[in-house]
């Protein structure tokens, strides 16, 4: 009795791939890149919301450095180590190699690798991404209108926020003029 083998590429187009988050050899869909962007970005905001809370109940000194640390750390190397994760899997779909995830360091870069579509069939880097569940794709709605809304009302609540109020004039002081005349 012989076994059948199919061939890989048959099977990539034949079943699509499950999704998994941290894999750099996959491919990722639009949908699920700006969900999962979006859902990291809040993920991180509400991680740093939390070290926040807990640095306040430690003694001044230590909080500030632990809040201080945690900052720098999850701007600096969680979210952006996320993005490039996420870069790398969206450009396979789109069949270009990970390396030009480096563009992700240029502003709106993103943005552009959620507009342009990816590869309707398998290529080099696997098979075509599994179809977005409704609740992704309810996600990928619903997380942008929240943290706009979020955005508007923390500028409510800080009144020092807004850029639309400048200082009145009368309160600069005026330059000392220094001719002897």
């Amino acid at each position: 009795m012989q076994l059948e083998t199919h061939s890989p590429v048959a099977l990539a187009d034949t079943a699509p791939a499950a999704p998994k988050f941290f894999s750099l050899s996959d491919r990722v869909g639009r949908v699920r890149y700006f969900a999962y962007i979006l859902g990291a970005l809040t993920g991180c905001g509400l991680l740093l919301i939390l070290i926040y809370i807990v640095a306040f109940l430690l003694p001044a000194g230590v909080g500030k450095l632990v809040s201080a640390t945690s900052y720098i750390m999850i701007k600096s190397v969680v979210f952006p180590l996320i993005v490039f994760v996420m870069s790398i899997r969206r450009l396979h779909d789109l069949d270009l190699s990970g390396w030009w995830s480096l563009l992700a360091l240029i502003p709106l870069v993103p943005i552009v690798l959620v507009l342009i579509p990816g590869k309707k069939e398998a290529n080099r880097f696997g098979p075509v991404p599994a179809p977005n569940p409704a609740g992704l794709k309810l996600a990928a709605i619903v997380l942008p209108c929240a943290l706009a809304g979020l955005y508007y009302y923390m500028l409510d609540i800080n009144p020092k926020a807004r850029i639309t109020e400048t200082p009145p004039v009368a309160a600069k002081p005026g330059l000392r003029s220094y001719d002897t005349k």
